[in-house]
């Protein structure tokens, strides 16, 4: 291990090493419950015990959750839905310090596409990955509790560090973490989650959420950022990831995001696409914040609105809805409709499921993100939504 001094600065290959064996084939991609996550799982726990780290509870790293998934995505009841496990680990750095700060990510991905959350057509059997999502985020942990565990500094916070499981199945994991949390760690004072920042861009754009959660994190995530970075900060709480699940607990949470891209949900998602400088880049910026955050006295939780602007607007369209965050497999479930927007012109309707706009197809909500992106204002297309299991066709300008 890198001792003292150094271990204060992200080391590219640690972080390689760990994303080059989660993202490889004998993982399988990792799918919630497989063998291949099990093996990802041991490895995480085998380098989190080098650290010297303990369990989090009852003398396990291990926290087991039981839950169903819907393997038909078209399906309207719950007949077909199969039982599964999943497994989190959680590991504690115990600094006799008053509060507590949690540094997550989720380590489980779509395995050979059992559970059709691919957004490549007739991708089963095939291996995805997820060098981006997620492995760059727990390699991003890992190399986090090296630093904190292995530099000469006692810091005035205990730190939690949780690999989830279950996340592209809904949040599954986190949430059974988050249930749990405040009865063997009342004093939890922020969460911080590391989800896909692997793949960052020739402009350097970095999303930093969650910063409208707590009064102090809008200055604190500014005055650290790194030096040429693009960093969009995004005020909402609420998210397609597993900070949700604490936001919803009334803990400030930070969400770090590279942002989305071709090779998203697609067994095209390989190590060799990961920019190496941007994940280390990331690692240190996420320690200098967590570190400011520490020194704050007290931090008060700020409930944010859903749809809470981007400081820097990132689409040039609005469809004017509410998206439900949980991947359900089958296109984007609208929460809400705003009135006078777009969507509530067409006819859409709260509980129709967006599938297209345009030719672009839509499994959830990255995926309508990554739509949206490419559309201009004045643009017309044709958008496709279920509406009692038949779909319809509308006319919608932007």
């Amino acid at each position: 291990w890198v001792e003292g001094d150094n271990a204060e600065i992200a080391q590219p290959k640690a972080l390689k090493k760990h994303i080059s064996y989660l993202s490889s084939d004998e993982l399988q991609g990792r799918l919630t419950g497989s063998v291949g996550e099990k093996k990802a799982a041991d490895y995480i726990v085998k380098e989190l015990k080098s650290l010297g780290l303990k369990p989090y509870a009852n003398n396990s790293f291990f926290q087991t959750f039981n839950y169903k998934v819907k393997v038909n995505p078209h399906s309207t009841d719950a007949s077909g839905d199969k039982s599964n496990s999943g497994t989190n680990i959680i590991a504690f750095l115990d600094n006799k310090a008053s509060k507590t700060i949690v540094i997550g990510a989720h380590y489980d991905h779509l395995g050979l596409n059992e559970h059709n959350h691919s957004s490549k057509p007739n991708s089963n059997g095939e291996i995805h990955n997820g060098a981006d999502d997620n492995a760059s985020g727990v390699a991003a942990v890992l190399e986090l509790a090296r630093m904190y565990s292995q530099n000469k500094t006692k810091e005035n916070v205990n730190y939690i560090f949780a690999l989830f499981s279950g996340e592209e199945d809904g949040l599954i994991g986190s949430k059974h973490i988050a249930e749990t949390l405040k009865t063997y760690y009342p004093n939890v004072v922020a969460m911080i989650n590391l989800d896909m920042i692997g793949r960052l861009d020739k402009d350097k754009s970095l999303v930093v959420g969650g910063i409208g959660t707590a009064t102090e994190f809008s200055a604190i995530v500014t005055k650290n950022k790194p030096a040429g970075f693009n960093v969009t900060l995004d005020n909402t709480g609420q998210g397609p990831s597993d900070h949700t699940s604490f936001y919803l607990k009334d803990i400030p949470v930070l969400y770090f995001f590279t942002g989305t891209h071709n090779d998203y949900h697609k067994p095209s998602d390989d190590e060799e696409k990961i920019n190496y400088y941007g994940v280390r880049n990331i690692v240190d910026y996420v320690f200098r914040v967590s570190n400011e955050v520490a020194t704050l006295d007290k931090i008060e939780f700020t409930k944010t609105a859903m749809n809470a602007g981007k400081t820097v607007p990132k689409y040039k369209v609005t469809l004017g809805i509410m998206p439900d965050y949980t991947d359900h497999g089958d296109g984007l479930h609208i929460d809400g409709v705003t009135e006078n927007r777009p969507a509530h012109a067409a006819g859409i309707v709260e509980g129709d499921i967006l599938v297209k706009i345009g030719d672009c197809e839509i499994k959830e909500v990255y995926g309508y993100m990554d739509c949206l992106s490419k559309l201009s204002v004045g643009d017309e297309k044709e958008v496709t939504v279920m509406r009692d299991g038949k779909p319809l066709n509308m006319k919608v300008k932007f």
